[in-house]
């Protein structure tokens, strides 16, 4: 299926930056030039209808929503947020060697953590979730042949690691969890 913004191909990355600006100027309704949580639900709600679904998002939506747009982690959706996904999504390819020109790790301890970190964000969030986190932390139990861990042992691994106390674990987050533990 090819979409197109005109005569562009929508794996173009300049048709991307252009459909960032199209949804950005369409939900920062204050013109604030950041999607707070009033403009996040109707975000959400127009994806539903896209697909003749009724949807009503709930405080934990809005905060997941958002979590997910807020790609640097400053607590704002902004524009380059906006853009970031559009690129990743629209054009994995020039997101994907972006990073890697960008993302060249000084510490070889880095470029091992992004690869666990990629291996169990299974949701593509970038974020791990307490699932991703249990999962990640049982199989490297069951790797040293240790019993399987504890709600305890999980709820320490997140609190050391959780820097910004949020309940999830950010790449960069994990990626300092490595350096200091490592």
């Amino acid at each position: 299926m090819d979409y197109r913004i005109g005569s562009a191909s929508m794996s173009d990355l300049e048709s991307a930056k252009l459909v960032a600006k199209k949804l950005f100027e369409t939900y920062d309704r204050d013109r604030n030039g950041v999607i707070d949580t009033t403009e996040t639900i109707p975000m959400i709600v127009d994806a539903y209808k896209s697909f003749n679904r009724s949807f009503q998002p709930t405080r934990g939506d809005i905060d997941s929503y958002s979590k997910v747009m807020d790609r640097n982690g400053d607590g704002k959706v902004t524009y380059q947020d906006i853009e970031e996904l559009c690129i990743k999504y629209l054009c994995p390819q020039y997101s994907q060697q972006s990073r890697q020109q960008n993302n060249k790790p000084q510490d070889p301890r880095i470029e091992v953590a992004r690869r666990v970190f990629r291996k169990y964000d299974t949701d593509n969030s970038g974020f791990l979730n307490v699932q991703e986190i249990q999962k990640m932390i049982a199989e490297a139990y069951r790797s040293m042949g240790l019993p399987q861990p504890t709600y305890k042992d999980i709820q320490a691994w997140l609190d050391a690691a959780d820097t910004n106390q949020d309940g999830f674990i950010s790449l960069q987050e994990f990626e300092q969890f490595v350096l200091k533990s490592l």
